[in-house]
């Protein structure tokens, strides 16, 4: 019992220093940041969400994502993140998807992902949270990129008052590190 212990913490203290990239972006009526992880193994992801409408819904969150063993050109990350979203009222969701990117000629890459939260895994009267994004990054530089896609981020509720914080295209930078 404790040796399966003492690995779990082990690997979440090397979790920090895992590579990543950070992405600040700006949409058609919202603005986001998020971090996710590259590489194998265990990686901490984050993810900012904000309306720029005049009610501001947000959501944040923090998650594990874990990359997988694949052949060479594709990387494949699987996890799960915990949302506060503020949207006609504050709830929490914890959201379980992934993200799938495949790297193109000229230092460029295509990538989609898709997060999912049923109301089972929602509090309040929040019955699903959909976060789906996919997009386009190219880095002119080893560190830094320019990105485009599009994103959707919707909460749906019990009281039909479904929130969507996110649905349109976006443009923004990515530093890798």
């Amino acid at each position: 019992m404790i040796k399966p212990l003492l690995l779990a913490l082990a690997a979440c203290l090397s979790l920090p220093a895992m590579a990543g990239d950070l992405t600040v972006a700006h949409g058609v009526g919202y603005n986001f940041v998020t971090r996710m992880p590259t590489g194998l193994g265990p990686g901490l992801s984050f993810d900012h969400v904000a309306s720029i409408k005049s009610d501001k819904p947000l959501a944040s969150g923090i998650g594990i994502m874990f990359g997988l063993p694949v052949p060479t050109l594709l990387r494949v990350d699987l996890g799960v993140k915990a949302m506060y979203l503020e949207a006609d009222g504050a709830a929490a969701a914890a959201m379980a998807g992934g993200r799938v990117t495949v790297d193109l000629p000229a230092n460029a890459e295509v990538f989609a992902q898709a997060f999912y939260a049923p109301g089972g895994a929602s509090g309040s009267s929040v019955t699903s949270v959909t976060d789906t994004m996919a997009g386009v990054r190219w880095s002119p530089l080893k560190m830094v990129g320019v990105e485009a896609g599009y994103r959707r981020f919707e909460v749906t509720r019990s009281n039909k008052q479904d929130r969507t914080m996110a649905n349109g295209a976006y443009g923004g930078v990515s530093v890798a590190f």
